[in-house]
């Protein structure tokens, strides 16, 4: 609950009033309201909660503001680590001074190829093997509460690419530091940008290419500026974006129902998030076909050169993360890929369905995760 709040209920407290029955939870998006994190997850996560609760003494109540409408991506992690929101969607490249280790599952990308397995591999691994992690977030006064995964990125550009050759010299927009390795492999520049600021880059030529999912094709309308898409070689599934990280004040005032509530949707939310990027790919591709968009297949040469790529990224993660000042970076790093092997076996055995596979992180993570 925000300061205000906090404030208010123990002033009835100190008064004689009981308790409050109603909590009033308000949480910070700077993703547009039809991006899956918004429209699949915490929109009807929090209509599931309030339903779930209402008519009880832990009745809750969610103010979801979306769109960037109070914080961005940046200024997100403060807001909740001060009690402005009591929640928030994060992703820890954009504070890596303060989340540096968690940064590191992050560029983990280019070994993700399925976005339901990484998810769950992330959530596992952030919640139950990753101490360092926590920490770091308990340091912001924030829970994070399990990380959603995108579909794979694919290279898109504001000219036609007709060749690897094209790429030299050409600026190149992505948030995950993996893709300064890439760009760099290919001759190409990079900016940190994030996901709202692509189109304008793109429409301004501050930037020539970006790497981005495809359903962003139409959740930041980059299919308005987007000249073609290197269409036969994907980049790697991101699966370090927190759905929810929680003010640890709000956690602690919240009921034992209320937690509940909270651990067994997340999960739900989490895998509809994830499956929904899959869904809206196929929006993204039919507005690429609408606008005109050029597909373009690199052949065996920039296939060869990203799965070369591939091969030297756990030794690039681990340097990259012992250079930040990680600890243990190797062993997380193992963790990580270990716990992703498990999950696509799991993936498989459940026919990659996103209700499945959530119930199966409701047993093995949620139902046994400290917070």
């Amino acid at each position: 609950m925000s300061k205000r709040l906090t404030l208010a209920l123990a002033a009835a407290a100190m008064i004689g009033g009981g308790p409050a029955i109603a909590t009033d939870f308000t949480y910070s998006s700077w993703t547009p309201p039809a991006a899956p994190n918004n429209r699949l997850g915490t929109v009807p996560m929090f209509e599931r909660i309030t339903e779930e609760l209402a008519g009880t003494e832990d009745a809750i109540t969610f103010q979801n503001f979306m769109g960037g409408q109070l914080f961005n991506n940046a200024t997100t992690l403060p807001a909740i680590r001060d009690g402005i929101v009591d929640g928030g969607v994060l992703v820890p490249a954009y504070n890596s001074a303060e989340l540096k280790t968690h940064v590191t599952l992050g560029e983990t990308q280019a070994l993700v190829n399925d976005g339901l397995s990484g998810a769950a591999a992330a959530t596992e691994t952030l919640l139950m093997n990753c101490p360092g992690c926590l920490s770091e977030y308990a340091a912001q006064n924030a829970i994070p509460m399990g990380s959603y995964a995108s579909t794979p990125y694919y290279l898109m550009c504001n000219f036609e690419v007709t060749g690897i050759d094209a790429l030299r010299g050409k600026r190149s927009a992505e948030g995950n530091p993996m893709f300064n390795r890439w760009a760099q492999r290919m001759g190409m520049s990079r900016q940190s940008l994030s996901p709202p600021d692509f189109q304008q880059a793109l429409q301004r030529g501050t930037v020539d290419c970006v790497f981005a999912p495809k359903d962003w094709l139409v959740a930041y309308s980059l299919s308005d500026v987007v000249v073609s898409i290197v269409d036969d070689t994907s980049h790697g599934a991101f699966s370090a974006v927190v759905l929810m990280a929680m003010n640890q004040d709000t956690w602690g005032a919240l009921s034992e129902p209320q937690r509940e509530a909270f651990r067994k949707e997340m999960p739900k939310a989490i895998m509809d998030v994830t499956n929904g990027y899959y869904v809206d790919e196929a929006r993204g591709m039919a507005a690429a076909e609408e606008e005109g968009i050029i597909l373009v297949n690199l052949g065996e040469e920039y296939a060869q050169a990203w799965s070369d790529f591939q091969q030297s990224e756990r030794a690039e993660i681990i340097q990259a993360a012992n250079a930040r000042g990680v600890e243990n970076a190797e062993a997380l790093v193992n963790d990580f890929t270990a716990l992703l092997a498990e999950w696509e076996a799991i993936a498989d055995e459940l026919d990659h369905d996103p209700e499945a596979i959530a119930e199966r992180m409701y047993e093995r993570i949620f139902s046994k995760a400290s917070f």
